[in-house]
C-alpha cells in the first residue's frame, strides 16, 4: 500500500510499504508516519487521510501512533467516493469528501489510477529479489512523480479555466435558487450545516443529519444549493465543491419549481432533506 497526494497524484517518499498478513493497520500507520515526515506537513496546516476503511482505521489511531505524530496535528478523515458506497449508509454522510469543508472536488481514489501504471511491471517484481523489487518500485514511482511535475503547470492551468467557467455558470443557479426559497430558509440551512461541520471532527455522528428519511418532493432537490454554496464560501479551498453543488441543485430546479412555489414555511426543514437529492446527483456527476 502507499500514500499519495489526493490532488496531484504524487507518491509520498518512503510511504510505499508491503502487506504481509492482510491489510494490517500497523502497515498503514508506518506509511502515514513516513508520509508526514517526508512531505514535511506543517501541524497548523493539518492533513486529510482518505482511506478505503478509514471509518475503522481512525478509531484507535491516537492510541497506536499518537505519540509519534507532530504535536498539534489535526487529522481529518474521508473515504474515497468509489469505496464509500460499499460501506454502511451512514458512512457516506460521515466520510464522503462531498460533505467535508475544504476538500473541494476530489474523488479520493488517486491510488487506483497509480496502481494501474505499476501493473505493467508486476510480473517482473514477483520474481525479483527483495532489494531489486524495492529498487524497481522506487524507480517507477519516482518516474511517475517526475512526470506529474513536468505536466502539472499545463494541467493546473486548464483545470483553473474549467473551474472559472463552472463557477460563473453555476453561481447563477445558486442565485436563482436562493431567491426562490428565500433568505430565511437559506440562513436556517446554513446555520444547521455550519453547526454540524464545526463539531464533526469531535463527533462524526453529527453528520447523520444528512441521513434523514422521508425526503421531500421538489423542495429537497432545488434548495440543496443554499447550504452548499455557503460551505464553499467558508472554506476557500472548497470553492470547487460549492460551485458544483449549486449546479446539481440547478439541474433539478425545473422539476422542483412547482413545489418550491409553496409557502416558505414548508421549505424551512432540516438541511438533510434538502441535501439528500443533491448528494445523489453529485455522485452521479463525478
Amino acid at each position: 500500500m502507499a500514500i499519495a497526494c489526493a490532488r496531484h497524484g504524487c507518491y509520498a517518499p518512503n510511504a510505499l510499504v508491503d502487506l504481509f498478513r492482510g491489510e494490517q493497520q500497523k502497515n498503514v500507520d508506518f506509511a502515514l508516519l513516513q508520509a508526514l515526515k517526508t512531505t514535511k506537513v506543517d501541524p497548523q496546516q493539518g492533513v486529510m487521510l482518505i482511506y478505503d476503511i478509514v471509518c475503522q482505521y481512525i478509531i484507535h489511531i491516537m492510541e497506536r501512533i499518537g505519540a509519534h505524530l507532530p504535536a498539534g496535528l489535526t487529522i481529518d478523515r474521508a473515504i474515497g467516493l468509489f469505496h464509500v458506497h460499499g460501506h454502511k449508509d451512514e458512512c457516506f454522510f460521515r466520510y464522503a469528501p462531498t460533505f467535508i469543508p475544504g476538500s473541494g472536488i476530489v474523488a479520493g481514489e488517486i491510488l487506483e489510477s497509480l496502481w494501474s501504471s505499476l501493473n505493467s511491471i508486476s510480473p517482473t517484481v514477483r520474481t525479483a529479489t527483495l532489494p531489486h523489487r524495492a529498487e524497481m518500485l522506487d524507480d517507477h514511482t519516482t518516474d511517475s512523480n517526475h512526470k506529474k511535475m513536468l505536466s502539472m503547470t499545463s494541467t493546473l492551468c486548464s483545470k483553473y479555466q474549467e473551474a472559472l467557467e463552472m463557477s460563473t455558470q453555476l453561481g447563477k443557479h445558486h442565485a436563482e435558487l436562493t431567491a426562490t426559497f428565500g433568505q430565511q430558509a437559506t440562513e436556517k440551512w446554513e446555520d444547521e450545516v455550519t453547526s454540524a461541520e464545526s463539531t464533526r471532527l469531535a463527533d462524526v455522528r453529527v453528520m447523520d443529519m444528512y441521513a434523514t428519511q422521508g425526503m421531500g418532493t421538489g423542495i429537497a432537490a432545488g434548495s440543496a444549493s443554499g447550504g452548499l454554496a455557503s460551505a464553499s464560501d467558508r472554506t476557500g479551498s472548497g470553492t470547487g465543491t460549492g460551485a458544483t453543488g449549486t449546479g446539481m441543485g440547478g439541474t433539478r430546479k425545473g422539476a422542483s419549481s412547482g413545489s418550491a412555489s409553496s409557502s416558505t414555511s414548508t421549505s424551512v426543514q432540516s438541511a438533510v432533506e434538502e441535501w439528500i437529492d443533491f448528494a445523489i446527483i453529485f455522485e452521479q456527476m463525478q
